[in-house]
């Protein structure tokens, strides 16, 4: 027996007895929310009355039944979480011509490397912190990995060498991927399928936003004080960070509604002498099974899953080439356009203009047309109904690489290439929050692990594509090269998304994981 068949046999052991709650559709989680107190739940108890569930005394602790106003605030700080990784990615961009000098680096590869190794953690770390995440819980795995990124942010300001900073940095995106990974689950916690387009909007503003924050504040520190201040980079990082931890520490509570039962059954027993008290989500598997399980989940999505496999590469790519771009900014307008570096860090706002314009225009309209397409059905929601707007990411994505690509190449005003930008940072952003928001309503209940999957093939692109950059464009220029990633982001990005949407449903359908996880949630 495959491990994949294995562990689906012990979800249907855990789950056999899960089908005695409301017998609705499984189309997407639009159901899953907190047993009722009527005539459902009534039934529920007399048919398995140690199964524990929210009942009328403390439905007010389900994540989903928390007010509006502080569900959305939560997501606000777990977006600063979020934000701190991506912010610190890119940060060292302005630096690297003064690191390598300071370091004696003559490769242009390796001193990209001492950008982009961060990124290289994002394809392993993902595989600890969301199936973790999933075992105890969101909120101590927020905490404890980002008091371990801060000790690694300090020490990279304390790099004597080149090794150091690889090595510092690999470790510093380690510690850092664990908000990225694990957001999108906090998200599906909190909100049903009707309003996470515009929670997940907030949310994944920061991991895109923060690569264009980056750069700013380092170009203008160096600027300012001097190339020879560079470590004051991460200094003022580690401060804003240490804030962030300070304030979480106090309103971040748990979200995830399986390892909040699970602690209400261990207090049941405890109180009552009775072991019989168990929740839905409950799987007999020894300690060593549920550690290879969970681990091995992300991967085995990746490999075996379609619709976590189409999802993955479409959004890495596209993310890969934001890291190629963003990677070579700076040099671009500093060395084509004779611009300082400070000035030319300014050219980052172009991108964050655009993510933040279609993040917030692209949840309310993904919200309002999912509800549209979902009465049409007959009020049956599909996860396939959040993916429409992915076909304006298949233009804006080529279009703007163009645009930016050929007007870098004849140095035409500074203005037309930053409107190429935007169009870049349009495409981009709308694909990071989609993306996330499909597979939370195809593979609900591991939504952590089907996004942390996510987050590793899109940490293998940007990690690779700005080592290449360098040779890319010394060999083709601006505007052939562009064109380049052009052409390979419209050879997926146009047919992709009406792909999705044709044959999304049939993916799933072929999915174990998708169809065990909504069964658990009906």
């Amino acid at each position: 027996m495959t491990q994949q068949s294995e562990l689906g046999g012990k979800l249907e052991e855990g789950g056999s007895s899960l089908d005695n709650g409301s017998s609705r559709h499984v189309e997407g989680d639009d159901d899953l929310v907190p047993n009722g107190n009527g005539v459902e739940e009534d039934q529920t108890k007399k048919e398995n009355p140690y199964l524990v569930t929210w009942d009328e005394s403390d439905a007010h602790q389900s994540p989903r039944n928390w007010s509006r106003r502080y569900r959305m605030f939560l997501v606000f700080i777990v977006s600063l979480y979020t934000l701190l990784s991506p912010i610190c990615s890119t940060m060292n961009a302005p630096a690297l011509s003064t690191l390598q000098r300071e370091f004696h680096v003559t490769s242009d590869t390796l001193a990209n490397m001492m950008m982009s190794a961060s990124m290289l953690a994002f394809t392993i770390a993902p595989m600890i912190y969301g199936p973790l995440s999933e075992r105890i819980g969101r909120k101590y795995v927020l905490q404890v990995s980002n008091l371990i990124f801060l000790i690694f942010n300090v020490g990279c300001g304390l790099s004597q060498n080149v090794q150091q900073m690889i090595i510092l940095r690999f470790c510093l995106g380690y510690a850092g991927c664990a908000p990225v990974a694990i957001g999108a689950g906090i998200i599906v916690d909190l909100f049903g399928p009707e309003e996470r387009g515009s929670a997940m909007a907030m949310y994944t503003l920061a991991p895109v936003l923060g690569p264009c924050i980056g750069p700013i504040f380092s170009g203008w520190i160096i600027q300012g004080y001097g190339e020879e201040h560079w470590r004051w980079i991460f200094w003022t990082s580690t401060m804003f960070g240490a804030l962030v931890s300070v304030v979480g520490l106090f309103v971040v509570k748990e979200t995830y509604e399986p390892v909040l039962l699970e602690r209400k059954a261990n207090r049941l027993r405890k109180e009552t002498g009775n072991d019989a008290w168990h929740t839905k989500y409950a799987v007999n598997e020894t300690l060593a099974t549920k550690i290879a399980h969970g681990l091995m989940r992300p991967c085995i999505f990746i490999v075996t899953q379609p619709v976590i496999t189409v999802t993955c590469v479409y959004q890495a790519l596209l993310f890969g080439c934001q890291y190629l771009l963003l990677a070579s900014f700076s040099k671009v307008f500093r060395e084509v356009y004779h611009q300082p570096v400070g000035i030319a860090s300014l050219h980052y706002i172009a991108m964050a203009l655009g993510f933040t314009t279609s993040g917030q225009v692209g949840g309310r309209f993904v919200d309002c047309y999912y509800r549209r397409l979902k009465e049409r059905n007959g009020g049956v929601g599909r996860p396939e109904f959040k993916l429409p707007v992915l076909t304006v990411t298949g233009l804006l994505m080529p279009a703007g690489l163009l645009l930016y690509g050929w007007t870098v190449q004849y140095r035409v005003h500074w203005i037309v290439p930053d409107i190429g930008i935007f169009m870049i940072a349009c495409g981009v952003r709308m694909t990071l929050f989609i993306c996330p928001l499909y597979l939370a309503d195809a593979i609900t209940l591991y939504t952590a692990s089907a996004t942390s999957a996510l987050v590793m093939t899109r940490g293998l692109f940007s990690f690779t594509f700005p080592l290449f950059a360098p040779q890319l464009y010394a060999r083709l220029g601006q505007g052939w090269g562009n064109s380049v990633l052009a052409l390979a982001t419209a050879c997926i990005g146009l047919p992709a998304p009406f792909i999705m949407y044709k044959y999304g449903r049939s993916l799933r359908n072929k999915s174990d994981y998708s169809q065990r996880a909504m069964k658990l949630m009906s």
